[in-house]
């Protein structure tokens, strides 16, 4: 189920150029390298701005205006496993809060239980969205946090 939202949170299918039967196929997608509307459909479910997006792919924000340019701008495979990540935290998030707007607030607050660091601060490294995920779970079954 997560990970079907994590597919509706980077535009569904249509934006991921067809039907994502399973893990390997996103995997596949992700190697060949998102198409940028993905990127643009993270951009406003999140309601992040332009340069929260760069940082959060690992790239400048003058990287990301070259590649709007280009109408079939694809992001690199790096770019789009960091895209990927930040999608299943924040669907994540949206399924532990089962509110979207207090789920994007949450993202960007600082936590208690993150070192008083805003969770999206920590998604630029797996090793951070881990520490993330850990505590939406901890969360998620009432285990103080």
């Amino acid at each position: 189920m997560l990970e079907q939202h994590t597919i509706e949170v980077m535009g569904g299918p249509k934006n991921l150029g067809g039907a994502v039967r399973n893990q390997i196929d996103l995997a596949e997608r992700i190697t060949q390298g998102l198409p940028r509307s993905a990127a643009l459909a993270v951009r406003r479910r999140l309601g992040l701005t332009e340069e929260e997006l760069a940082a959060g792919l690992g790239v400048s924000a003058k990287t990301l205006q070259r590649q709007a340019k280009d109408a079939v701008a694809r992001l690199k495979p790096a770019q789009s496993d960091r895209l990927y990540r930040l999608a299943r935290v924040a669907a994540f998030a949206e399924d532990v809060f089962e509110n979207r707007e207090r789920a994007h607030r949450w993202l960007r607050e600082p936590q208690r239980g993150l070192g008083n660091r805003a969770p999206l601060e920590l998604l630029g490294s797996e090793a951070g969205a881990r520490e993330v995920e850990d505590l939406l779970g901890r969360i998620e079954y009432g285990v103080f946090s």
